[in-house]
């Protein structure tokens, strides 16, 4: 195990997490960032990240549309931390304000996918922190996919893929990280203010995102997609 993660409750998949991350760094010097909303397991990996090299770009979507608690507690975070964090914005009146409540799809496409295609654009390593117990279309993610976008092949690794819900709150807690504030009022998976509600007891973790709607992914995590292997 790494010298300095103290890990009783994931014991070896916070080691071979952590391992992961070191290998890809090793092996892309200055081509990887991290992808983060700092609502749940992207902080664990920034938190690793912030031991092997801060150097490494953290790319946060600012949709307009976050909670003042993210927004908050993503400063406090990379300050602490002393992580380089990068602000993805919708391109200038790309996306009305209202769009959320007429074409959710549209404004996630315009506020998410298309700012991290774009930001991408500069990365051969796209590492992000998606599980496979989140939710069913998540189910069958592997820790290293490839992916093709725009033409090219991008490595997307999934170091927390094979985690679970307890995995993530025991790494936190063995290592003295802080969470984000709204997980202690009921909120499982933590989006945009308009299209995330806190859960109840039984519901899936991902359940309130985009409540009676139907729609389950904001599309990001599509994004080449039909590239995947």
């Amino acid at each position: 195990m790494s010298a300095g993660i103290e890990t009783p409750a994931s014991g070896r998949r916070a080691s071979d997490a952590e391992a992961l991350v070191r290998f890809v760094l090793r092996a892309y010097p200055g081509r990887v960032a991290l992808s983060a909303s700092f609502g749940g397991g992207g902080v664990v990996l920034a938190h690793m990240l912030s031991r092997i090299d801060i150097r490494v770009p953290v790319l946060f979507l600012d949709t307009g549309f976050h909670f003042p608690e993210t927004i908050a507690f993503k400063n406090r975070f990379a300050q602490r931390y002393g992580l380089q964090v990068v602000d993805l914005l919708a391109a200038p009146g790309a996306a009305p304000d209202t769009l959320y409540r007429t074409d959710p799809d549209r404004c996630c496409q315009l506020r998410k996918v298309e700012p991290m295609r774009r930001a991408l654009a500069g990365f051969d390593v796209w590492i992000t922190a998606l599980r496979r117990d989140q939710s069913e279309t998540r189910r069958s993610i592997e820790e290293i996919e490839h992916h093709q976008i725009d033409g090219r092949i991008i490595l997307k690794v999934m170091p927390l893929a094979r985690w679970g819900r307890g995995d993530v709150a025991a790494y936190l807690r063995a290592n003295d990280v802080s969470s984000h504030p709204l997980l202690e009022q009921g909120y499982t998976s933590i989006g945009c203010w308009p299209c995330t509600r806190p859960t109840v007891a039984g519901e899936a973790e991902r359940a309130g995102r985009w409540s009676g709607t139907g729609k389950t992914e904001c599309g990001l995590h599509a994004l080449g997609g039909a590239g995947r292997s």
